[in-house]
């Protein structure tokens, strides 16, 4: 999915140069538009789905530390990523800035180079938040359903022999998948907990895990919002199950994926994006 990309600067020159750069790159960018000004640029942020602003600072009418204050004052716009392009030196004024929540700084005039790099940060840093905040949804699945908590994780977990791989799809503001992948021993006493029976067999712990894949990207999504408008449509559940240690091995060997210690039991998480990355603020 093609970023859309709102440079905000008062010289139409700069704004057509800085263009001209990101053309020169392989971004994949939906639509440029322009704001003379802070202002403006609220004006259209208002209208328009914005994927990426990037901004002056010294602007009539609005600056742009006025817009950026602004926007993460406004449910709406709070976590759309703003990466400031000025001629500004001062190391004091640049780490104010990171501080209020501007995602990145190019100095002018930049270079298709740096400006790769500056996205490369972005992806970067969303990767990093949005593992954070899928576990933090795992973590508070479990403790809402079955009253357990994630602790540190140690060389005492119990690595399974036998896994399921559960799986829940997403489309809308982004699209991808979450995956869980936990023991079958654990999933049949997360299946105990949640249904209140003695005895739980292998369709039980299956139907256990993929609920809580599903309460678990309910709980995920809201938090990567970057506006209250973003709707996603989220696909039934789907697992499997695996006799041997094969499963565990390949999915913890991604670096993106996370593991947890639930009480003594491994389970681990990921989070796939496949079109864009979810820019993100936490909370």
């Amino acid at each position: 999915m093609a970023w859309n990309i709102l440079i905000v600067d008062d010289s139409s020159l700069t704004r057509k140069r800085m263009r001209r750069i990101i053309e020169m790159t392989d971004l994949d960018v939906g639509q440029f538009l322009d704001a003379e000004n802070g202002a403006e640029a609220l004006k259209i942020l208002e209208e328009s789905n914005i994927d990426l602003v990037l901004s002056d600072l010294n602007m009539p009418e609005m600056s742009g530390a006025e817009m950026l204050h602004r926007m993460k004052n406004s449910e709406a716009t709070k976590s759309i990523p703003v990466v400031v392009v000025s001629v500004e030196s001062k190391t004091a004024r640049i780490k104010e800035l990171l501080a209020e929540g501007v995602k990145d700084y190019l100095h002018k005039p930049f270079t298709p180079e740096e400006f790769k790099e500056v996205m490369g940060n972005l992806w970067s840093k969303a990767a990093t938040e949005t593992t954070h905040l899928l576990t933090q949804a795992l973590t508070q699945a479990l403790e809402t359903m079955v009253f357990t908590t994630a602790i540190t994780v140690d060389d005492d977990m119990l690595i399974p022999p036998k896994t399921i791989l559960a799986e829940i799809r997403f489309t809308g503001a982004s699209e991808g998948k979450i995956q869980i992948l936990a023991g079958m021993d654990f999933c049949k006493v997360l299946a105990e907990n949640i249904a209140a029976i003695d005895e739980a067999n292998s369709q039980n712990a299956l139907d256990a895990l993929k609920e809580l894949a599903n309460v678990t990207c309910g709980l995920f999504l809201p938090m990567v919002v970057s506006s209250t408008a973003d709707v996603f449509d989220v696909t039934v559940p789907e697992a499997e199950s695996c006799d041997d240690s094969s499963q565990w091995d390949k999915f913890t060997t991604d670096k993106s994926s996370s593991i947890l210690n639930i009480e003594g039991h491994a389970i681990a998480a990921k989070l796939t994006v496949e079109n864009k990355a979810m820019i993100t603020e936490s909370n």
